[in-house]
Order: structure tokens, then sequence, then C-alpha cells
């Protein structure tokens, strides 16, 4: 599930309508997960719950946005500040998306936000309800600061409340930490929506991710609003 608000919570947005020329609305989203532990295809980040925050932007088939990570501990792992664009329209088969995304991890270590070590460059590509099925394929390749340019591909199936998925890379990866073809990424998660009062809801998650290859299992729990 490569998609923001399914792969790291699910994600609850409060819409804001705004009136476009030609009566095209546009919608700009607002978010926050508090998630018991920030894992990414397989890895955790930071070893500690995290607060992930999210703003976007949609018109049509585009939206554009940031998206962040903070560990609740400090620990520098866990903090990252994306930004990110995705443009979708329809096809015979499904629903066609192309992805770009600009990791960041603005450490000193790296040299902060404006260096150019502290971003990452992903492109991807993905269709879901793949011939009216609740499937979805993604692929992505790393394009920056990664000699491997790195794949992963994943697969979900995707239910009502609960969605199945599972991920790989297919060669060699320092940053997917593997020496060959490599299943990393494997869950299931479900979520639901409860009612606090008329005008309030929070969304409530929980997943539990499999990396077979570094035999590592993780048990995620989330609130969003």
């Amino acid at each position: 599930m490569w998609k923001r608000y399914v792969k790291k919570g699910l994600f609850c947005a409060v819409l804001i309508a705004g009136v476009m020329p030609g009566s095209v609305s546009a919608q700009v989203g607002v978010g926050v997960d508090i998630m018991s532990r920030y894992v990414w295809r397989g890895a955790d980040f930071g070893n500690s719950p995290s607060i992930q925050p999210e703003i976007t932007y949609s018109y049509r088939g585009l939206e554009i946005g940031s998206w962040a990570a903070v560990a609740t501990t400090g620990n520098p792992d866990g903090y990252e500040v994306d930004w990110f664009a995705s443009y979708t329209f329809g096809t015979g088969a499904g629903d066609l998306s192309l992805y770009l995304t600009d990791y960041t991890f603005p450490v000193p270590e790296a040299g902060g936000y404006f260096s150019s070590e502290s971003h990452f460059l992903e492109a991807g590509v993905g269709i879901s309800d793949i011939a009216g099925l609740p499937l979805d394929l993604f692929a992505g390749m790393f394009l920056t600061n990664d000699d491997d340019n790195s794949v992963y591909l994943e697969m979900a199936y995707n239910l009502e409340m609960i969605s199945f998925h599972v991920g790989m890379t297919p060669g060699e990866s320092a940053m997917y930490g593997t020496s060959g073809p490599a299943v990393i990424n494997t869950g299931i998660s479900a979520g639901k929506s409860v009612k606090i009062s008329e005008s309030f809801e929070l969304g409530l998650s929980t997943s539990i991710i499999l990396n077979p290859y570094s035999e590592d299992l993780f048990f995620l729990i989330g609130v969003s609003h």
C-alpha cells in the first residue's frame, strides 16, 4: 500500500473545499496520525512512537502535499519531512497514478535540509481497482542518493475495513538492506472510524507487518484525525 493514508496509518483528513475557476472544486486535506511506531516498507525508523502530520492539495487528478514523521523521543532516525506529487487518471483497466516523492532526512550529519545528501527522490507508478477488483499494484525506483537505484514492488488487496499487502525488492539494495531479490514487507491492516460526537470522529488503525528477509515483526496501532 503505497498511498500515505494507508501505508503510514489510516489518514483521516479534514477537507476544506475551495471553488476554482470553472466551478471545479479543489480540496485541502489536513490531518495527523499518532502511531506506535513508524514502519516503512518493513523497516523501523526511530524506534519510537511517531507523530505524523500531513497536508495535501487536490485539484482534479492532481495532488501535491507534504508529510512528516517526528519521533516522540527525539531520535533523529525518526525525523523525516517529505514532499510529494501525484497525478491519477482513469483507464479501462483501473485508475493509473504517477508519483514523485522527495524523502528528506534533515539531520545535521547529512548537512541539514538544504543539503542534496538529505534528499532521496523516488518515481513511482501504481494502478488501483484493477478490472473492478480491490487490487492495487505499485512500482517505485529511487533516482538520487542511491547507487543501486533501488526498486520496490508492492501488491495490495483491499476489503472494506481490512487490507493485505506484500512488497519486495527485485535486486541487491543497500536502501532496503538486501543482498539480492527479497520479500521485505508483508502484512495485514485494519481500520475503522469512531464517532466521538456529531461533528468529531477519530480513525483507529492497526497493522501487523512482517519483514521476512530481516525476520522483523511489528504490531502497530494508530489514531488519526
